[in-house]
């Protein structure tokens, strides 16, 4: 593929390949964050970006020149943030979970931590629920009613290496390797079992979930994890007690073949990521030409490509809120900076 440099404001000149679809969209860059960025994630008009123990905040009012607000540093590296409300939840490496009052974003302040057995790897909030993932405790369960005391609810030993989780009403999804999915209901608490299991084809470094209401009322709850290969499993996780296998996509421009690569590390340096938006689910692909795939999952059985995206470096993360897409990359080697940062897209047709 014919490669051209742009001019980018913020983040210099950044090599960059044209979106390809079929289906009438598209993924269009309209502005961009500087790097260095390893997580990031949108919430209302503000995108939360960490890199090492910085989280930098900036307003996406005009997402073509995003402005910096403020900031933060922590003690330790941040692995993961989620955002509710006036709150930001960060997981911070081996001190566990600090939670950040960022109702002024220009100064966000420290309202407590938590700290948490093992590696914090990831977090998600539901409701006044914060679960964290820990490399070898396996998931955290925090009752922050009080962000000034959050308090430890319940915890959740998986079977593995506990790496990602997504929430959604009172379940978490917890992924491991090399076990796969869990299932683990919030309102429980002590040494809470999983309310289901289930294996996976190819070893899982990423987890999301979304909800899918057919034409005629029914609703289903969808889990999405991706293989450190790349592989897309959707399970119908509606029944919490037994989430059923319903599809699967690989990205078909991938140049390498399956290595069977430790998802652990997939997931822990951002090689591969899922995002999960009603019927749509945002894809990063571990692979050259690493590309930032957007896939209809409406009919689980049949997912279907709608447009992909060839960024400049490799994927460290994903976050999505309506029409905006933010790709935190590490710079590739063509690239003219080892400080790529955020790409902001906007999906359109």
């Amino acid at each position: 593929m014919q490669r051209r440099w742009l001019g980018l404001p913020l983040i210099g000149s950044l090599l960059l390949a044209a979106p390809s679809s079929s289906y009438g969209q598209s993924l269009e860059l309209v502005g961009s964050i500087p790097g260095p960025a390893t997580n990031v994630h949108i919430h209302a008009d503000h995108a939360f970006v960490s890199h090492g123990p910085s989280l930098r905040i900036f307003d996406l009012t005009d997402p073509a020149t995003p402005r910096p607000a403020g900031s933060f540093s922590f003690p330790q590296e941040v692995r993961g943030v989620r955002v509710s409300g006036s709150v930001a939840y960060v997981a911070i490496d081996f001190d566990g979970l600090a939670l950040l009052d960022i109702s002024d974003p220009t100064a966000p302040s420290q309202l407590a931590t938590i700290e948490t057995p093992g590696q914090a790897l990831s977090v998600a909030v539901s409701g006044t629920t914060v679960v964290v993932t820990n490399r070898l405790s396996g998931l955290e369960i925090i009752d922050a009613s009080n962000p000034s005391t959050p308090a430890a609810h319940g915890a959740y030993f998986a079977e593995g290496y506990a790496i990602d989780v997504d929430a959604s009403g009172s379940f978490a999804y917890v992924v491991d390797t090399p076990g796969g999915l869990s299932i683990v209901d919030l309102s429980e608490s002590g040494e809470v079992e999983a309310r289901a299991t289930q294996g996976t084809t190819e070893p899982s470094a990423a987890v999301a979930v979304t909800t899918l209401e057919s034409k005629d009322g029914t609703v289903r709850t969808i889990a999405g994890l991706m293989s450190a290969d790349s592989l897309l499993e959707l399970f119908d996780v509606t029944d919490p007690s037994r989430p059923v296998t319903v599809g699967t996509y690989r990205n078909t421009d991938r140049q390498r073949p399956s290595t069977g690569g430790f998802a652990g590390a997939a997931a822990t340096v951002g090689l591969v990521r899922v995002r999960m938006q009603g019927q749509l689910a945002y894809v990063t692909d571990a692979y050259p030409p690493f590309q930032l795939q957007v896939v209809d999952v409406s009919a689980p059985a049949n997912p279907t490509p709608v447009v992909s995206y060839e960024p400049p470096g490799s994927p460290q993360d994903i976050a999505v809120s309506g029409s905006l897409v933010l790709l935190a990359l590490r710079a590739g080697r063509d690239a003219p900076t080892d400080e790529p940062g955020v790409l902001v897209l906007r999906l359109s047709r």
